[in-house]
């Protein structure tokens, strides 16, 4: 990871405390904590494309059995004995929590990340790897903030994972939770340009 850790050999009940009184989000990672923001900074891109992530999501879902979480929803990370904050999580049916918390999901069907040049290497790399280690995972999809590009990473019945590689005009078909979502659908107005002042 590029950031620094803020703090060194954390257990997870005393990231929680830190966390539960802290003024900004963070990641625990490996016994390592380090300030969210310190990695990323959100663009208005960024923060459009996980909008509409959101939106698309909720509207494709309504009324079923999944539910849609924001980057607020904490996110537990076996192989790393990590939590991290997805740009959107869908969990179907009942809710999981890690055992002694009562906000880490352990369930998840779908995670969605937005890459930013600060986070893009880790999203790639260790979280993907980390995010591998959640058995109920089934897709993975990494959304570029940088231009129209969806990777979409899905778990086959062997426990292999395949990529489809999606561009303009392109529809991700996910199954667990059942729905597609066009690729444009998620860059609306993305990369508008902001107005002159």
């Amino acid at each position: 990871m590029e950031a620094t850790a803020i703090k060194h050999d954390v257990t997870v009940e005393e990231y929680l405390a830190f966390e539960r009184d802290a003024e900004e989000k963070h990641i625990l990672w490996d016994g390592e904590v380090f300030a969210m923001w310190a990695m990323a900074g959100a663009s208005p891109t960024h923060n459009t494309i996980a909008t509409n992530a959101l939106g698309t999501l909720f509207n494709a879902l309504r009324g079923g059995t999944c539910r849609v979480f924001n980057s607020d929803q904490k996110v537990w990370i076996p192989r790393k004995g990590g939590i991290v904050y997805p740009d959107a999580t869908v969990i179907c049916g009942r809710l999981s929590l890690r055992e002694g918390t009562t906000d880490v999901a352990t369930n998840p069907s779908l995670i969605i990340e937005v890459l930013s040049p600060g986070t893009e290497s880790f999203d790639r790399a260790e979280k993907f790897a980390g995010y591998r280690s959640v058995e109920t995972l089934r897709h993975y999809a990494m959304v570029s903030s940088q231009e129209v590009l969806v990777e979409q990473y899905t778990r086959v019945g062997d426990g292999t994972w395949t990529l489809r590689v999606l561009g303009p005009g392109d529809v991700l078909s996910f199954a667990s939770p059942d729905l597609t979502v066009a690729v444009d659908d998620l860059y609306e107005r993305a990369f508008e340009d902001p107005a002159a002042p």
